[in-house]
């Protein structure tokens, strides 16, 4: 005897039971998002999420893409004149190749925390143990911030909705190096 219709019955309760069990699976393995994680992982730390707002841009020398020497990497840096601790290493991000750079602070590209900035510039070498070191590839010209505070291309205001296309020339053919003054980031060193 052919029990179809029984067949079709059991086979529709079948399909409807996977299909409940496909949505409860559904509901009880969400994946979190990368933001969910994140928020997470603070809350667990106990740590405050800084506000941010994105950062990027291009760095170009003498209105070319920065021809380093060998083992040097062009870093830019963020200075906040209100709070100068020296003991602290300061927001910076390294450039590429083409000098294009973007800050992030929990997740690629997500930017800096608000605030005023003063940027800086330098080519340093990195050295085992210590960190990033001297000599400077731009001869001191741009690391420090009381003399880059006086050019207001230099001077930034991180803040929603944040900015991409931040363009800063360099230019240093014909001159000679600069002195240091006493807030200049001339090497970040380990912790």
């Amino acid at each position: 005897m052919i029990r179809i219709g029984r067949n079709v019955r059991g086979a529709r309760g079948l399909l409807a039971a996977l299909a409940l069990l496909s949505l409860l699976s559904a509901g009880c393995n969400k994946t979190q998002s990368t933001q969910e994680a994140l928020d997470a992982q603070l809350q667990t730390l106990n740590v405050p999420k800084a506000n941010v707002a994105p950062f990027a841009g291009k760095v170009t020398v003498d209105g070319q893409p920065p021809a380093l020497q060998r083992g040097q990497v062009l870093l830019i840096m963020l200075y906040d004149q209100k709070n100068p601790d020296k003991s602290k290493r300061p927001l910076y991000t390294t450039c590429k190749k083409d000098g294009s750079f973007e800050f992030y602070r929990y997740v690629a590209g997500d930017g800096a925390p608000v605030g005023s900035y003063v940027v800086l510039f330098a080519a340093l070498r990195p050295s085992r143990g210590k960190g990033l070191i001297q000599p400077d590839g731009l001869k001191n010209l741009y690391d420090d911030p009381d003399k880059n505070a006086n050019n207001k291309d230099f001077v930034v205001e991180v803040a929603p909705p944040g900015k991409t296309d931040y363009a800063f020339n360099l230019e240093m053919a014909g001159k000679e190096p600069g002195t240091p003054g006493p807030h200049a980031i001339t090497e970040i060193r380990k912790d």
